[in-house]
């Protein structure tokens, strides 16, 4: 009776032991599931807003295609208005275009052409040629009114007293340079060297240093002799250190004879 007491109680305690190994497993699978159902209710807020983003794309992506189907279908309608006013434009014995949409198709191939790199690098250089033209031309006109201006200013100042005047025949008529001297001396300048010119001159002309441009003016109006150069070398050796130079030719020559 002992022996059968203990051998059910070993049965019972075997029993027990996996009873409770069953019961570990069981609570373990348990809690685990519990832990995924709680990951799972934590990341639906981000699922939903993937979701709404997802959605959000689709419908933009189907927004735009429903517009640019809309453009395609009213750039086909436009086309065949256009075809049809042609059409009857044909039968009527007019243009087919307008004259505004010649002109409008015109400024369209222009702007097309002209929006190509080698148009804007081509109208970039004659932009800057122009302004440097203009601008070129500014200066000089400045520099040629205050040159014009200080000469006239210069000449104004200058008394005939003050300024030499060497005479000089460029001409083969004997005593030529004495008579223009006279004439010279009675209006009042300083008579400096008269003599031939080694130069042979066809028409009169008066010369002058550089930087006596006035006084040189001032002369040759009052000889009423319209030819006005910078003396040369030959001149200048010839004028005996005179700043102005008048060189008598030929054409006053036969006037003298």
């Amino acid at each position: 009776m002992a022996h059968a007491i203990e051998q059910i109680g070993s049965y019972a305690g075997l029993a027990a032991f996996l009873g409770l190994g069953v019961l570990a497993l069981l609570s373990f699978t348990h809690g685990r599931d519990i832990r995924r159902l709680r990951d799972w209710a934590g990341s639906a807020p981000e699922r939903d807003a993937e979701r709404k983003e997802a959605t959000s794309t689709v419908a933009a992506q189907r927004a735009e295609e429903l517009r640019a189907l809309e453009e395609s279908r009213t750039a086909e309608h436009e086309a065949v208005d256009q075809r049809e006013q042609r059409r009857l434009r044909r039968e009527e014995g007019l243009p087919e275009l307008t004259r505004r949409e010649r002109i409008g198709g015109f400024f369209s191939r222009l702007g097309a052409r002209l929006a190509e790199p080698r148009w804007l690098v081509a109208i970039f250089i004659v932009m800057v040629l122009i302004v440097g033209a203009v601008g070129y031309a500014l200066l000089s006109g400045s520099d040629e009114s205050a040159t014009g201006e200080n000469g006239k200013q210069a000449a104004a100042k200058v008394k005939p007293d003050e300024i030499e005047v060497a005479v000089l025949n460029g001409t083969a008529t004997a005593g030529l340079a004495a008579t223009y001297g006279d004439k010279i001396e009675s209006k009042g300048y300083q008579l400096g060297k008269v003599t031939n010119s080694n130069e042979p001159a066809e028409t009169s002309v008066v010369m002058f240093a550089r930087g006596h441009k006035p006084e040189a003016e001032t002369v040759a109006k009052q000889l009423q002799i319209p030819d006005l150069r910078l003396m040369t070398g030959s001149i200048e050796s010839d004028s005996g250190g005179a700043n102005v130079a008048v060189i008598i030719g030929e054409d006053d020559a036969a006037e003298a004879g």
